[in-house]
């Protein structure tokens, strides 16, 4: 009997919704509790392992709970639990040596009160037992997951770039499912790809990725294009992400980009570069927010004096109406009632509204421009941030108006929105407020949701009271 004849016809030629699962392969649905595991399972193994070594060597209960729960926040601030494609218990060993001896001599010393040398009885033992549990947990771990995978437990996946690069990596996707990424089809336009392999069919051009993703349930997509640092790809990068997928970019072997760039992960040796997930999607972002009720609370409690002064000398200078309230625009596009202590009294809401600067008009008092130069009229936003409509560090949020025209003249200003807005900014405190290059601002606004961490928004804030302090604003 003669073997069947596959069709390896584009969706777009055959007009037929394409299976999302080759025969023989589970649906990719499966991959997803897998995904989860790999997420969970790691930190679950060193709570079992700590707690283990913490009872047997110490015999003292009241220690377990706390070194285990300080071992794992340890390895989370180490990076042991970042995702990897291939995970091995090779990864991070010294760290995790190194995490399990501080929890240990931590925990001996908070709770047991063990000092001095004592701690070498009690601690060395804990650390290197739970050192071999883990690594023996994790080897047991890694080895299910290999075989899940090998049994069909892998991610639906699109290959972007369809030439020898992409049928090369594609290939050694599909003779290594442990990676588990199951190559579903190749995007690319049609005149850049090569013959099609007849295991991995051509899904259509670059303008069709939405769908493409759509239709076949895409998890993951990795980008294979010789071309891979153009605008283009940027764009389809995150028109993956933004639709859920995991995304990696995967250079050529002998890319100079791999002398820059320490890339940490490979798929038979092909390097591969992992895209960070956007700020939001981090472990630290809930901090962001933690972080700004604190000092929002603080600061009004603090600023309260402060602001009665300030509206006392608003009202004295220009009559009532001390606060000021504007929209702007915020998180995703969403309008906000920004509140600012009043420097100038508009002619009509119209010219608050599209008046770009009122640094020269002749009606800005002498309390408005001490206002304005110490940035003390920005004061009632804290209510903003605690209310959630603003954060502390963020870009600065515009106008509707100035919006509309900044991004048709300024295609990466609209990118500013992926983030909450903020009182102070990477911009603004490299003096990028006013009358300055809105080409710059985005710039800058993006560069620093590209590179967020909760660090560079604690230096963010040292830096901006130093610019206060020096009266040249925020």
């Amino acid at each position: 009997m003669a073997a069947p004849v596959r069709d390896n016809r584009s969706p777009q030629e055959t007009g037929r919704r394409p299976d999302p699962v080759p025969p023989g392969r589970r649906r990719p649905a499966r991959a997803r509790s897998w995904t989860t595991a790999l997420t969970f399972g790691p930190p679950g193994v060193d709570i079992v392992a700590m707690a283990i070594a913490a009872a047997a060597a110490t015999r003292d209960l009241e220690c377990v709970a706390p070194t285990a729960a300080l071992a794992v926040l340890l390895n989370i601030a180490a990076g042991l639990y970042r995702p990897r494609l291939l995970p091995s218990i090779l990864d991070g060993l010294l760290r995790l040596t190194l995490c399990g001896l501080v929890a240990g001599m931590t925990a001996a010393s908070v709770v047991r009160g063990v000092y001095g040398t004592e701690w070498i009885h009690d601690v060395a033992p804990t650390a290197l037992l739970y050192t071999f549990l883990a690594c023996c947990g994790r080897a047991v771990f890694h080895a299910t997951l290999r075989g899940a995978r090998r049994r069909g437990g892998t991610r639906s996946t699109i290959m972007i770039g369809a030439g020898y690069h992409g049928h090369r990596l594609a290939a050694a996707l599909l003779d290594h499912p442990e990676y588990g990424l199951w190559p579903a089809g190749f995007v690319d336009d049609p005149r850049e790809s090569m013959s099609q392999d007849v295991r991995i069919p051509f899904l259509g051009g670059p303008d069709q990725l939405g769908a493409i993703l759509r239709a076949h349930r895409v998890r993951a997509v990795i980008i294979a294009l010789p071309y891979g640092t153009g605008q283009e790809t940027r764009l389809l990068a995150r028109i993956s992400r933004g639709l859920g997928c995991e995304v990696y970019f995967a250079p050529e072997p002998g890319d100079i980009l791999v002398d820059f760039v320490p890339l940490g992960e490979n798929v038979r040796s092909f390097p591969v570069l992992r895209m960070r997930p956007p700020p939001q999607a981090r472990l630290t972002w809930p901090l962001k927010r933690a972080l700004d009720i604190a000092l929002a609370v603080v600061g009004l409690a603090v600023a309260m004096p402060i602001m009665a002064v300030c509206a006392l000398a608003v009202r004295w200078e220009g009559g009532p109406g001390v606060l000021f309230r504007q929209h702007r625009v915020g998180l995703r596009g969403r309008r906000i009632t920004l509140l600012k202590l009043r420097t100038i009294k508009p002619v009509s809401e119209q010219e608050a509204d599209t008046r770009w600067s009122v640094a020269d008009d002749l009606r800005l008092g002498s309390t408005g421009k001490v206002l304005r130069k110490t940035s003390l009229d920005e004061l009632p936003q804290l209510w903003n941030v605690l209310r959630g409509d603003m954060s502390l560090v963020g870009p600065r949020p515009e106008r509707p108006y100035f919006v509309e025209k900044f991004a048709k003249s300024t295609p990466s200003y609209e990118l500013r929105h992926r983030v909450p807005v903020g009182i102070t900014g990477w911009a603004q405190i490299h003096g990028l407020r006013g009358d300055t290059s809105i080409e710059d601002r985005a710039r800058f606004d993006n560069h620093y949701i590209d590179n967020w961490s909760l660090g560079a928004d604690v230096k963010i804030l040292v830096r901006t009271v130093w610019c206060v302090l020096r009266s040249r604003g925020a």
